[in-house]
C-alpha cells in the first residue's frame, strides 16, 4: 500500500503506461490486421474512449474523450445497468494522402460501457459533442 504521495503518483503512472500500452496494440491489431481481425467475442475489434464520471446534485454527467467522431456516428444509450457510448471514427482526408509515420490517436469503431449505480433511477437526459468530448447527462429520477 502506498503511504507516501511519490509512490501513488508513481503506480497510477505505471497504471496510465499499461492503458496506453494497451491501447497501442489494440490500434497495432486493427490498422495491421484490418476490418478480419476480430475480438474474442466475435465482433470486429474496437477501441474504448477513456470517460469521467461526475456526480451532482440530481445528475451524473459522463465525459468520454472522442477525437475526431461526428455527432451522427456515434450514440450513447442505457442497456441494462450500464451506459454505452458505441460508433465509429474514421481517417481524416489528409491521412490518405501520404504515409502513416506515427499513429496514436484510435479510429475505427468504438465501444465503452460504464457500470452505473441504480440504473433504474437514470435516464439520459441531453448528450451533446464540445470539443472533441462527448458530454452525456443522465438525471436521476426521483
Amino acid at each position: 500500500m502506498a503511504s507516501r504521495p511519490w509512490e501513488t503518483l508513481m503506480w497510477q503512472r505505471a497504471s496510465d503506461l499499461l492503458q496506453q500500452a494497451e491501447r497501442i496494440q489494440r490500434n497495432f491489431l486493427q490498422i495491421s490486421a484490418g476490418p478480419p481481425y476480430h475480438g474474442s467475442s466475435g465482433r470486429a475489434s474496437c477501441w474504448a474512449p477513456a470517460v469521467n464520471v461526475v456526480e451532482g446534485e440530481g445528475m451524473f454527467w459522463v465525459i468520454s474523450a472522442l477525437p475526431g467522431v461526428a455527432a451522427d456516428r456515434m450514440e450513447a444509450r442505457l442497456e441494462g445497468g450500464e451506459l454505452v457510448i458505441a460508433g465509429e471514427g474514421s481517417l481524416p482526408n489528409c491521412c490518405h494522402q501520404g504515409e502513416l509515420k506515427t499513429w496514436e490517436i484510435p479510429l475505427g469503431r468504438f465501444e465503452r460501457r460504464i457500470r452505473l449505480p441504480a440504473p433504474d433511477l437514470l435516464s439520459i437526459e441531453a448528450t451533446r459533442l464540445e470539443d472533441g468530448l462527448l458530454i452525456v447527462e443522465l438525471r436521476k429520477k426521483r
